[in-house]
């Protein structure tokens, strides 16, 4: 199991998520949804999601990509929980 990473409230981060897992993630979110993952993964593989993760009031939150899914909808449950699983 990947190591808990603990965030502050108002932290951001980009992440890829991949069979109930997080498999990448940055920091830099100065870099776009498209130019993470070419730089993770080259192109996002099948059944893998991309998004934004953000802390507030205490709740780790997911939010899909834009540029993959058309909007900023809250994650799916499964990407919630790998997300939750990694960073508190």
């Amino acid at each position: 199991m990947a190591a808990v990473v603990t965030i502050q409230d108002g932290n951001t981060l980009l992440a890829i998520v991949q069979d109930g897992k997080v498999v990448f993630h940055t920091w830099d979110i100065a870099l776009s949804h498209a130019e993470f993952v070419r730089r993770s993964v080259g192109e996002l593989p099948e059944g893998a999601w991309v998004g934004t993760i953000r802390k507030a009031d205490g709740v780790v939150m997911a939010f899909n990509s834009r540029t993959f899914y058309g909007n900023q909808l809250p994650a799916p449950e499964h990407v919630v929980a790998a997300v939750q699983a990694m960073f508190r």
